[in-house]
């Protein structure tokens, strides 16, 4: 049978534990002022690479300088005659909503592609004839510096709390063989997913890489997601690409066209 040791107390004098106490004190105060230090520091190290407008007003709303001739675009977000306000326009750098008419003014320049808007809830997603969402239209001047954007929506007829996103992951088509398997095999599961679940607002969205490298196919595409009957948005992959571009400039321009941005 083992037996424990009997326990050894040690005792400190008086003024021994005083010492301690203080010591310990004293350490968890350097530690503190340390860390405060080097917050301080770190912050500080920072500010000298700001600009010297940023550092004096850092909350002061940064405009952004023009990169090309500058369009002043005018519109509206509207349903059924009357505007929606809160609506959120952009131009791919810069945000605006719209005003309680639904109007809004934004002045963009002609290196940007397209103005797009964020779909309201309760208003369904509108469509391309081929199947595909329309959320945007091309920023288009015509040399006068103006341009008038309008976007009309349509009200959904319950509410859309209750709703489904497919996501398409690779589809990688490289020829019209295997888009003839993407058209019979997950669109016919898309359409009796959809009924499965009681026919909810549904979109979906195919996340990159919808060719391998085969743009020409991209119409192909389209017909099949038309068929599922519900808005699809795409996401542009590196085989979405032109690929016989030598730089970034136009090598999304095929994808563009049929989809938008």
């Amino acid at each position: 049978m083992k037996h424990r040791s009997p326990a050894v107390r040690t005792s400190y004098p008086e003024g021994h534990q005083l010492q301690k106490d203080r010591s310990t004190r004293g350490a968890a105060a350097m530690k503190l002022g340390r860390r405060t230090f080097l917050k301080a520091g770190v912050a500080g190290a920072a500010a000298l690479f700001l600009p010297d407008w940023i550092a004096a007003d850092p909350y002061r709303p940064y405009l952004r300088p023009l990169s090309g001739s500058p369009i002043r675009i005018r519109g509206q977000v509207r349903s059924g005659g009357g505007g929606i306000g809160g609506v959120s326009i952009s131009d791919g750098l810069a945000v605006t909503q719209t005003r309680r008419d639904g109007s809004f003014e934004m002045v963009t320049t002609d290196d940007r592609d397209f103005l797009r808007m964020s779909v309201p809830a309760g208003f369904r997603i509108p469509q391309n004839q081929t199947g595909t969402a329309r959320f945007y239209q091309p920023i288009v001047s015509g040399g006068s510096g103006e341009m008038e954007a309008v976007f009309e929506l349509e009200p959904l007829a319950g509410s859309d709390e209750h709703h489904a996103l497919f996501l398409l992951a690779d589809i990688q088509a490289e020829d019209a063989f295997e888009l003839g398997l993407f058209r019979e095999q997950p669109i016919p599961d898309i359409q009796a997913t959809v009924r499965a679940l009681g026919n909810p607002e549904a979109m979906g969205l195919a996340d990159g890489d919808i060719m391998y490298d085969h743009l020409e196919l991209f119409p192909e595409y389209e017909r099949a997601v038309a068929a599922t009957g519900i808005p699809f948005f795409q996401v542009l992959g590196n085989h979405d690409q032109n690929q016989d571009r030598p730089t970034d400039e136009g090598s999304t321009d095929t994808f563009n066209e049929h989809f938008g941005p």
